[in-house]
């Protein structure tokens, strides 16, 4: 089943520096020539734009910012979390929000635990690695290439 959007949600500091990170963007970015792609970041930064990542939504504390993530999640045919623990409370408000055929992958070197009301068996749980969450995106690529595009 080809996918039709697919959001990134991304934590700050994806990458252990500059250019990983804007590598791991560019990364993002080549889901295009299978799916709509949209980013929602916690990073100031603008590496998302300079990778070239058209549809960015730079969440921050600010309510509409957060409403403009919750109405890119609900449109989501997959939600793929980067960096970010699945049970802090952005992330569970996000998780929420998605509809209940919403596929969700989570790429993170911390706290792996689900909130305690999603139980889909959809969710595709990425293994908790000791490696930092830039590499272990770039390690899990290939494997999640195949899954939007199968």
């Amino acid at each position: 089943m080809k996918m039709s959007r697919i959001v990134f949600l991304t934590g700050e500091n994806i990458g252990a520096d500059a250019s990983e990170t804007q590598h791991l963007y560019r990364r993002i970015v080549s889901f295009r020539k299978c799916s709509e792609v949209a980013v929602i970041t916690q990073e100031a930064s603008l590496y998302a734009e300079k990778a070239g990542c058209q549809h960015v939504v730079h969440l921050t504390a600010d309510r509409s910012s957060q409403d403009a993530a919750v109405e890119v999640v609900k449109q989501a045919d997959m939600l793929v979390i980067i960096g970010m623990s699945p049970g802090t409370e952005l992330s569970v408000s996000l998780l929420n929000a998605t509809c209940s055929e919403c596929n969700i992958a989570i790429i993170s070197n911390g706290n792996m635990a689900l909130p305690k009301n999603l139980h889909r068996e959809h969710v595709v749980r990425m293994r908790d690695m000791s490696v930092g969450t830039g590499l272990l995106f770039l390690s899990m690529y290939h494997w999640l290439k195949d899954l939007i595009e199968e």
